[in-house]
């Protein structure tokens, strides 16, 4: 059936994602300049500004999950699959927020800039909240397929 819970929860979760693509993650400040951190790009934080580098693998992880979290909920009649769907999810989810928080910001932009500071904005933790919303959608799972089997054992 669709009207579950944790359908709510995985198209919170695709919601989440697919905002977050198109949110700043933070700014990147230098002694002279200000650059703006996007899950695409990393730019001057001026209109039209130039693109200094290319971060388009937190963004391309961001649409996947998005997208993944959508297909899963249409994945109902196949729960063992569904529930191993929620931990793949969450296990990529963590890589995108090791992505996020610490090898970019840490080992990648240390490669382009020297003397900087990160300063992460709100709209990162958007990529935080689907971390709860697919371990409770995995728990749901899972006491939906034990109920059925207990059904089954019943007939």
């Amino acid at each position: 059936m669709i009207q579950r819970l944790q359908t709510l929860l995985l198209l919170i979760a695709a919601i989440c994602f697919a905002t977050a693509c198109f949110m700043p993650l933070g700014t990147i400040t230098t002694f002279d300049m200000q650059y703006l951190f996007t899950p695409w790009t990393i730019k001057l934080n001026i209109a039209d500004g130039q693109i200094i580098r290319y971060t388009y693998y937190i963004g391309i992880m961001q649409v996947v999950l998005a997208i993944w979290s959508l297909i899963t909920i249409f994945m109902y009649k196949k729960r063992p699959l569904q529930s191993k769907m929620c931990l793949a999810m969450l296990f990529l989810n963590l890589i995108l927020i090791l992505l996020v928080c610490w090898i970019y910001p840490d080992v990648i932009i240390k490669k382009t800039f020297t003397g900087f500071e990160t300063n992460m904005s709100l709209w990162s933790l958007l990529s935080v909240i689907p971390i709860a919303m697919f371990y409770f959608s995995n728990k749901l799972i899972n006491n939906d397929e034990k109920k059925v089997r207990a059904a089954d054992r019943l007939r």
